[in-house]
C-alpha cells in the first residue's frame, strides 16, 4: 500500500506549499547526518532521504493541482502589491496559491525571503528567476547587487526588502542609494564629489599664493 506523502512529512494534507517546504527540509536535517554511518544505520538514512524526496515531490504536485488556477499572473500581480506594502506574510500566502512557478513568481518569493531576512533562501529563488530567464535585467540586475553586496548590509532598518538589492522594478519607485547610481552623471555631483572638488581648488589656489578656504 502506497504511503500518503503528507504522512511521511509529518504534515496536513492542507498545509500551505511553504509549510510544505518547510516540513520537507526538516524531515531532510533529521536523516543526513546519518546516512554516513556504517552499516544498516546509513543504509536505512538513505532510504528515508529517499521516501522523503518522493513524498515531497507527490506532495507539491498534489497541492499545485489543488490551487491551481487561471489567474496566475493576477495573484503575481496581487503578491507584488502586497509586497510593495510591505505585507510580507499576506504575499506569501497569495503565492502558494500560485500554482505556475514563472520567473517572476521565484522572483516574488525571493523578495519575500529577503525581508524575512533567510538570504541563502532568497538568493536561491533569484538565481531560479534569473536562469530561467537570463535576459531579463530587473533579475539580473536584482542578482547582481544582492551577490555584490553579500546582502550584509542591504536591509533597511525596518527589515523592509525594498533595498537597493530589489530597487531595479518595472515602477517607478527606484532607489538611488546604490553608490553607482547615486554618482551616476545624470543624478550630479554627490555632497563628497563636491568638498573633494573644493578641497583640490584650495591646494592649487595655496600654491598659487592663495586660499580659497581660510580654515583649512
Amino acid at each position: 500500500m502506497q504511503k500518503d506523502p503528507f504522512v511521511i512529512l509529518g504534515v496536513s494534507d492542507q498545509v500551505t506549499q511553504n509549510e510544505l517546504y518547510e516540513a520537507y527540509k526538516a524531515k531532510r536535517r533529521e536523516w543526513e547526518p546519518k546516512r554516513f554511518a556504517v552499516g544498516d544505520e546509513g543504509a536505512e538514512a538513505c532510504e528515508k532521504l529517499d521516501e522523503i524526496e518522493q513524498a515531497y515531490r507527490e506532495a507539491d504536485e498534489i497541492l499545485k493541482s489543488r490551487y491551481y488556477v487561471t489567474d496566475s499572473p493576477d495573484k503575481l500581480k496581487e503578491a507584488d502589491e502586497l509586497i510593495k506594502k510591505g505585507s510580507y506574510d499576506e504575499a506569501q500566502k497569495v503565492l502558494d496559491t500560485a500554482a505556475e512557478r514563472t520567473a517572476e513568481w521565484h522572483f516574488l518569493q525571493s523578495i519575500v525571503f529577503y525581508a524575512k531576512k533567510r538570504e541563502a533562501e532568497a538568493m536561491e529563488q533569484l538565481r531560479t528567476a534569473v536562469a530561467m530567464e537570463p535576459g531579463n535585467s530587473k533579475y539580473t540586475e536584482a542578482l547582481r547587487h544582492m551577490e555584490g553586496k553579500k546582502v550584509n548590509s542591504a536591509y533597511n532598518n525596518d527589515g523592509s526588502a525594498r533595498s537597493r538589492v530589489y530597487a531595479y522594478r518595472d515602477d517607478s519607485e527606484r532607489s538611488y542609494r546604490d553608490d553607482d547610481q547615486y554618482r551616476s552623471p545624470q543624478r550630479g555631483m554627490s555632497p563628497c564629489d563636491c568638498c573633494a572638488g573644493l578641497m583640490c581648488a584650495d591646494c592649487c589656489c595655496e600654491c598659487m599664493g592663495g586660499d580659497l578656504i581660510a580654515c583649512c
